[in-house]
């Protein structure tokens, strides 16, 4: 077994491509990860773990954030914590790492064991697959795409949703995500009256699905389906569009969404254990 960084980028793609896409929901992240960095070379360092039959595992990060381990099936403790010795001896800084339950915490284990320091959990987090959208919006209005019109309305939700969901979402980077999501086009807003009552956005794309994040409503509005109304409508939208599946992350303790995306047509497919290190 041989692990080892790869500096390009179209070369780890061929080598990780087909690994992840047998479970691409789950490794939605890094598969959009490395479509991104293809298209806009970034910072990133990119992990890979080889026997003499080919790839077996990868692990990617793109500084400053944590570590993203890969869900692959029947891989073995071991290969875990060669990971975490691997960046250990190569000096890497691990501010944190994410990924299934199972893999995640292997990882802690042998980090905790070889520092001497503690991990604590950040969040643990359902990933939910859509094929087909299975209820109809009833609360009325409509689907609409973000414009510059709305960049400090979305400024302004984005530091709110931060705020529910437990991620340091700043001023700066509100805005900075805001400005991606207009030039994008990939933020929506659900419109009723005339007014904007709720928010998401298309994270990212894979071979085969699209995922949806940042879904928000505020409080004034909320208990209306207005959120429930907008990812239907989003979904259908993307599977409209052409891609077979839509995915997204939900917090396991939150079972008031989980119960809503489950009505949707959403069905759990994975996990990913954020953990952050001391």
């Amino acid at each position: 077994m041989e692990i080892r960084f790869i500096t390009s980028v179209r070369e780890y793609a061929k080598k990780v491509e087909s690994l992840l896409l047998h479970k691409e929901a789950c490794n939605n992240l890094m598969l959009g990860l490395i479509d991104r960095i293809l298209k806009n070379r970034s910072d990133c360092h990119l992990g890979l773990v080889e026997n003499d039959k080919g790839a077996i595992y990868a692990f990617m990060q793109t500084p400053p954030h944590n570590w993203i381990l890969a869900d692959v099936e029947n891989v073995d403790k071991s290969v875990v914590q060669e990971i975490v010795r691997f960046l250990n001896n190569t000096d890497m800084d691990i501010p944190g790492v994410l990924g299934p339950d199972l893999y995640a915490s292997y990882f802690v284990k042998e980090w905790e064991a070889i520092t001497g320091k503690k991990a604590n959990i950040h969040m643990n987090e359902l990933i939910y697959q859509l094929d087909e959208v299975k209820i109809t919006p009833i609360s009325g209005g409509m689907l609409v795409p973000a414009t510059e019109k709305q960049y400090n309305l979305l400024v302004k939700w984005l530091i709110c949703f931060g705020q529910e969901a437990n991620e340091d979402i700043t001023k700066s980077y509100a805005e900075t995500l805001a400005r991606s999501f207009i030039k994008n086009q990939s933020a929506y807003l659900w419109k009723k009256n005339g007014r904007f009552v709720s928010m998401a956005n298309r994270s990212r794309t894979t071979k085969h699905g699209a995922t949806i994040n940042a879904v928000y409503t505020p409080d004034a509005y909320k208990r209306n389906g207005y959120a429930t109304d907008l990812v239907a409508s989003l979904s259908t939208q993307f599977l409209e569009e052409g891609y077979q599946f839509c995915s997204l992350y939900t917090d396991k303790s939150n079972s008031t969404s989980n119960h809503i995306y489950q009505m949707i047509g959403y069905y759990e497919v994975g996990s990913s254990t954020v953990y952050s290190m001391e």
